[in-house]
This record gives structure tokens, sequence and C-alpha cells, in this order.
């Protein structure tokens, strides 16, 4: 957890005194400027006796060393760094704070290692820097220095957009700096394998069921508790999973030890480890592995599992050459005078290269390298960088390129490129500069083919965002950065648009340095790939609920991953060729009366959505096209269904290459959810009983959609409201009937109609038996049709048998009749059902029960 300084040195800083430390005093000059004409300011630190890890109460803390800097900004982008020159053997760290008191820097390398910050456009103003001794003799010497930013953004690449699905523990279990692993060998269908996440001493499983988009997870395995019986207590916890062997190992940090198991399926049953070598550090574990380097092979396990730590003055790693259930001693990988002890996750080459990144060597990011299995290492920096705040990562592609990115002094987000092991690097360049991201955290790399990876930051466009203010106007991102051209060109997309990952601040004060809570995210997070590419992002969300739209400040740490939706993955092999989208996720939901049918945008299949289009199915009945609408809208409400015959929906989504379809085996149709609406049949269309499919009829007005009756109060007491639908009643059609036939209550047949003659003039009749076409009693005057295509009849229930509230009349049928002239033959274009056997029943229950008016 970024804690390299809670071992007890309290005891140092007392001999100090006991051996008589100098007398505190004030920094010569006390004060200074930088500005475009005056680039750069110098002073001698005075002493003052060491803290530890008490540190300092504010920027008027007599017990530190502070330095008054006026800075003066230039009228073109610029950076100030400043740097403290520690004495070897010495330990000194670093704040800088705003004109209003705020912490805008830190910086907290080991021992004999220079104290180095940038600020990246800072506003005018004094701000306080801020020297703080943890366990040093001589006093520091420090220097400013303003300079023009240079232009270094990435290089944009091409093709279709990167898009992330989101999705979040249910169960709610929180913790910052997760890890997140991918089992290939479990992959069923394509869905790319088991998620592993650790948070705290919880391990979760997720798996994932990819027949919709975005995937939902299948039954039993939404974020599932899987946690080994050992994992009881942590100082740190970290999770690795060998996407190739599938296996996973589980590791909480336990001192100079490690409670640590292994699973090779997926969680059900686990394998306590000796967990570390002998030996091993004390904080700010990491575990990886891969192949053996040459000559080594392994008759137990196929590939090396590496678990490093660091101590105060040096970081060690241990290897297993058994699969995690042993480990050998504990190697020094470096030492205080090259490096800062904390460092970021291992990760092991295809050749078994491994590697451990640092935030701090120098003054600069770099790596330590082994080709030898963990015997030997040789740390080799990153020109071009500054040294850092957070932990930098590492990510390895199939031929060996080395992807290295790292939270810049100035906060940038950053990537380099090495083709060497790391013995040369490209000029590192600017992952975030699109969006204006200023200060970046967490940066997290994974490699797929050699010219394929994937880095992920957290970004915020506010100067000044890792200090350690809830109230500062920050709002952070998770953003990823994809190449497909071995470093060439980068594209960044903002994988969490409108909805913030943390508001305030993210502090990097350590353990100790955040005592205003901004540290809820705490250290790192974590980035995989699954079999087919997609990558799959692990954090912590802490900005949910009213956060999301709010400056509210939840900062809380919900686990979350991120997974690849949209746009090419890291293998080549799985790119998709241009075609139809994917089946949308849809979500059917019994409300107001009718049925609210939702979708989330799927993947596009690398051209924009045009439409989406909802279809409708019922027992007994085909599937049926009941709405279009835009690229825009992700919803329809549905009024035409019948509650009686189970209708279920399905979203398909429609580009330029055609409309999606359902992959094999998938059956992506959703059942609404809450209990049918009740039937109103005091009011229109009433009860439904028979549809149709639209356009299976030549004319619109021929063109039957809908059967349904219902008892309106304002025809009149005893009165019955017949209706049908056709597509279209803009233009009426001359010599046509358009018949409602029904049985009885007394089982009898009965018929109700509309009517046209030769001439156009329109009638509404009813009468006994099977034949329309017949002469039949006038309707009642409140019988109409409109041009939208519905036709009512009304009828007297004394019309048709004279039922009673309560009795049943049954076996709709309407079938409609276009006369060719005087000889008698005529054509049905259209009847429905299409078997011609009536369908539905309706239960009276009288006019003069319903309540006139609204």
């Amino acid at each position: 957890m970024n804690a390299p300084r809670f071992l007890a040195i309290a005891s140092v800083a007392a001999l100090l005194l006991l051996l008589g430390a100098p007398v505190s005093q004030a920094a010569t000059p006390a004060a200074g400027t930088v500005s475009e004409s005056q680039p750069t300011a110098t002073w001698a630190g005075s002493y003052t006796p060491p803290l530890a890890a008490v540190g300092c109460s504010g920027p008027n803390d007599s017990n530190c060393d502070s330095f008054r800097l006026t800075i003066v900004p230039p009228s073109h982008p610029f950076t100030v760094q400043v740097t403290l020159h520690v004495n070897t053997g010495d330990d000194w760290d670093l704040k800088v704070y705003d004109p209003a008191g705020n912490v805008v820097a830190t910086s907290g390398n080991a021992g004999g290692q220079d104290e180095v910050t940038v600020l990246t456009d800072p506003a005018a103003g004094t701000y306080t820097v801020q020297a703080v001794n943890f366990s040093g003799l001589q006093a520091t010497f420090g220097v400013a220095t303003l300079a023009a930013r240079s232009n270094d953004a990435a290089s944009p690449g091409s093709g279709p957009t990167p898009t992330y699905s989101i999705f979040t523990d249910p169960n709610e279990h929180s913790s910052g700096e997760p890890s997140v692993g991918v089992n290939w060998r479990s992959e069923i269908a394509d869905n790319g394998g088991t998620l592993m996440y650790i948070s705290s001493t919880t391990t979760l499983r997720l798996r994932l069921n990819d027949c919709t988009s975005p995937a939902v997870p299948r039954p039993g395995n939404n974020w599932l508790d899987v946690s080994p019986p050992n994992a009881i207590t942590t100082l740190d916890p970290i999770l690795f999973t060998d996407p190739v062997t599938g296996r996973t190992f589980s590791s909480q940090l336990a001192g100079k030890a490690s409670l640590m198991s292994y699973t090779d399926d997926d969680g059900d049953n686990w394998v306590p480890s000796q967990g570390s070598g002998i030996n091993s550090g004390v904080d700010h574990q990491t575990i990886g592995g891969g192949p053996f380097a040459s000559p080594l092979f392994g008759p137990v396990y196929p590939h090396s599992v590496y678990y490093c730590s660091q101590d105060i003055a040096l970081a060690e790693c241990g290897l297993s050459l058994d699969g995690g259930l042993t480990f050998g001693p504990a190697v020094p990988i470096y030492n205080q005078t090259v490096c800062d002890g904390i460092h970021g996750h291992v990760k092991v080459a295809p050749d078994g290269t491994a590697y451990v990144p640092n935030r701090g060597c120098g003054g600069r990011q770099a790596v330590a390298v082994s080709s030898d299995n963990g015997t030997t290492w040789a740390v080799r920096p990153i020109p071009g960088s500054l040294a850092g705040t957070w932990d930098p990562a590492v990510a390895v592609g199939s031929g060996g390129t080395l992807y290295f990115t790292f939270a810049n002094g100035d906060g940038r987000a950053m990537v380099a490129v090495s083709h060497d092991h790391g013995v040369s690097w490209t000029q590192p360049v600017d992952l975030g500069a699109a969006f204006g991201v200023h200060d970046s955290a967490f940066p997290a790399a994974i490699a797929g083919d050699d010219d394929r990876a994937a880095i992920a930051f957290l970004g915020s466009t506010t100067p000044g965002s890792d200090g350690d203010d809830p109230a500062s106007p920050a709002v952070w991102y998770l953003y990823v950065s994809h190449t497909y051209d071995g470093g060439a060109t980068w594209t960044t997309v903002n994988a969490t648009p409108g909805d913030p990952v943390q508001r305030g601040t993210i502090c990097a004060g350590g353990t100790l340095g955040c005592p205003n809570g901004s540290r809820n995210l705490l250290d790192f997070m974590d980035i995989q790939v699954d079999r087919r590419g997609r990558t799959v992002v692990g954090f912590a969300d802490g900005c949910t609920g009213p956060c999301v739209s709010s400056p509210l400040n939840t900062q809380g740490a919900l686990s979350t991953i991120a997974r690849l939706k949209n746009g090419r993955g890291l293998f080549a092999a799985f790119d998709r060729p241009l075609g139809p989208p994917d089946e949308p996720l849809a979500t059917a939901l019994f409300e107001n009366g009718g049925v609210h049918v939702s979708w989330l945008e799927p993947a596009d299949g690398g051209r924009p959505i045009k439409k989406y289009r909802v279809y409708r199915i019922q027992t007994g009945q085909a599937e049926r096209l009941i709405g279009t609408v835009g690229a825009t809208t992700f919803n329809f409400v549905d009024h035409g269904f019948d509650p009686a015959r189970n209708p279920r929906y399905e979203v398909r989504a429609v580009n330029v290459y055609g409309e999606s379809q359902a992959k094999a085996g998938c059956d992506n149709r959703v059942t609404p959810v809450g209990p049918p609406p009740p039937v109103n049949v005091c009011a229109e269309p009433g009860a439904i009983m028979v549809t149709d499919p639209q356009g299976d009829a030549p004319v619109p007005a021929y063109d039957i959609l809908q059967i349904s009756v219902a008892e309106p109060a304002e025809p009149g007491p005893g009165k019955v409201t017949f209706i049908l639908k056709v597509a279209s009643l803009a233009t009426v059609p001359p010599s046509t009937t358009w018949p409602i036939n029904f049985k009885g209550a007394n089982g009898s047949d009965y018929w109700v109609a509309m009517k046209t003659n030769a001439t156009g003039a329109v009638s509404f009749s009813y009468g006994t038996g099977t034949n329309a076409s017949a002469p039949g009693a006038a309707a009642d005057p409140a019988s109409n049709f409109s041009a939208d295509g519905t036709i009512r009849v009304v009828v007297p229930r004394s019309g048709f048998g004279n039922p009673a509230p309560g009795a049943t009349i049954a076996a709709f049928l309407t079938r409609v009749r276009v006369e060719l002239g005087p000889t008698g033959s005529a054509l049905t274009p259209d009847n429905a059902p299409d078997g011609l056997t009536g369908n539905g029943s309706y239960r009276i229950v009288g006019s003069e029960n319903c309540v006139s008016g609204p």
C-alpha cells in the first residue's frame, strides 16, 4: 500500500537529537521567484530535526524547512521543476503547497536520493516548498526551474474507436488497488474466460455471457466470492492469473511473508503456498509469471512464478520452480542507492526475461531486468522521463517489445517503447494530451501481439489533482490508450464518459500522508487481456450514486471491471471483419399499462448504428416488427401486446451492413418483468383478442392489426364497443366489409361490421350467423372510424344474446371482404387469426359498471 516508511524510525530521530542536531534556521534565501526572464531560483535549506513518519502539519509548520517560491507564468505552456538535492545516506521528503495552502505535489524517495517534483502550468502566486526531514543529518539544497513545455503528445491512431462496457459488483465489495486476472483455459464459446478480481481479503469470480453486447454475467457467477481459506488478514492484496496455464494466485501481505494460495479451477479449490521467498520485503508485493528463461524449464509446472516486494533500502524477488508451491530465496533487484524501494508489478516476457518497473531511479523512471530467471538484475532508466509518484507499469508483446507506462514527474500519462529489453527507448509520449489530461494516476499496461498494447490510467484535467483535498474541483475518469503499430500511434478513449471514477484529489501521500481521506483508491489498478484480445481493466470506483452527477465526493472504492466492447483487441487473429452490429442487451418491464423495452448500445460492427428495430413474439403467433427508432433512442413502449400470450421482445441494431442477428446457441428475446398491467375494459383499446402482423396485405385499409373489446361508459349502459384496427384508413376503399365474428355466451354465432357500398358510403351494422355480408341491424350512432385505421362498432348486448355481466363471449375472427361486382365474387386480402380459427375470450363487465369521463 505504498507505505515505504512504516517501520519505527522515531528512534533514529531521538538518537540524532541526543547527538546534538543543529538548531533550526530559515532557508537562505527565504524566498525567490521564477519567471520567463528569471527561470531559476536556488536556496540552501536549513536543518530541522528528523520527524520520521510524523510529517508536517502544513505550510507554516516550523518543524520543517520552508522556502517561499513565487511563480510568474509565461505566455506559453510551461513547467516548474522543484528539486531537493539530498546528501548520501540522508532521507528527506518534499511537499509543495499552493498559495491557498493545499498540497499540490509530493516526492518521497528512499534515502540518498534527490526529491523531484514537477508542476505543470501552475497558476501565478507564492508557493511553499517544504523539505521534511525523515532521517537526515545534513540540510538539503533546493533548485526550482521554469521551462517551456514541449509538445510530446502521442500521434493519434486510426480505425474504429474502442469503447468499454462497465461491470460493477452488485454485492458492493469495496477496496482500493485491485488486481484482475483472466483464465483463457476456462473460455466457453467466445466469452474470453473467467475473470478473477481481488478486493482486500476477498477474491471474486466473474463469468460473462457474450450472447448480447454488452455481455451479462452468467447465472451463479455474478461476482461470486471464492476467497481462499487463508485470506484472513492483509497489509496488501495481490492477484495474478497465468492466462495460459489458468492458475490463479491470491496473496495477502503479512510482513516479510505472504498468505498465498493458488487455484486451477477458478476458486472452487485452493492449494496453500509457502507464499514468498525467505527474507522477502515487507511492503508492496507483486506476483507474476511466464516461461522460464533458457536453459531452465519446468518439469513440475511449465512456467516461472515470481514474488517480489520491497524493504526500506531495497527490493527483492523470489522465484518458484514448482508453480508457486514453494519459493527460492529472495534476491535483491536494486538498493536505495540506485532506486526508490517502491516498484510496480513484475511481468515475464515470452523469452523468460523478467521486468520490475520503478518510479524513481536517479531522477528517472526505470525498469529492473533479469534475463537469467531472477539470479541477477540490471536497472535500465527511461531517458526523457522524470521520477514520479505512482507505480509505473510494463507490458511485453508476443515478440518481446516492451511498453513502459508511467505518471511522469509532472503528472502526465506517458509511455515509452523498447525493442532490446530496455537498453534503449523511444522518446516518451503523452497519452492524455488529446483530452487535456493534466494529472494521471495508476498507470497499467498489457500487450498481446508484438505491435499491440493497451495502457489504462486515471486522468484529470485539473492541475494539482494529486494532492489531498476532497473539495478540489478535479474530476477523474478512466482512460485507455491502444496502439496497433508498436507505439507509433496511440488511440486514447475515455472509458467512463459521464461517469467519473473520483471527484476531488487522489492523494499520493502514502499511508500516513493523506489525513483528509482522499487516498480511498490507494495505489494502483490493473489491466489484462482475454483470449480473444479484449482488454479487461480492474479498478475501484470512488464516485458512485449522487457523486456521478454532482460535486458530492462519495470517495468509495467499488469493485469494478471495464471490458473492451467495440474496436480492435490485442490479437489481430480475432479482429472481426466489418459487418452488422452485435445484438443489443435488452430488458423489458411491464409499466403504466404497456411494456417498456430498453437496451444498451452494442458493438457497432465497425460502422455507425443507423437504427434499432423492436420485435415481439407471443404464444401462437409469429415474430412481428412492432417499432423502429433512431440510433440515439434506446427505449420503446409497446401497448399492442396480449398479456395472456406471454409476450417476449428482441431488439436488433442496424448499420449499413444490415441487421444484427443472435449468435448460434443464443436466444436474446426477453420476457417483461413485473406483474402484467390489469386490462382496463372501461377504456379503449380494452381487452385484446387477436393481433396480426403488419404488412401482410397489399393495401393498408385491408391490413388487419388487432381486434379488441371495450365497454366504456360513454355510449350508454348495456353497450359494447368492438374495435378492429387496420394499418390505415386515410383512404377508405368502396365495396368492402370489415367484420368481427364471434361466439356469444349462448354458443350462437354473431357478427359486427363496418361496410362501404360501391360509392364508398360507410355504414355500421350487426347480426347473427357467420355471414357479415348479409344485411343486419344498424349499430349504435357512436360507431365510427378514424384515419389511423381504428374501426369502432358499438352494439347493445341485446344484439348478441343479451349476456349478463360475468358471461363470456369468445372465438374472435375477422376476414376483410372486397366485393368484385354483382356476381357475388369477392377477394379476402387479409384475415386474423391467419388460421381462420377464432381466438380469445372476453368476460362481460357491463358498461353500466364503468365510470364516465377521465
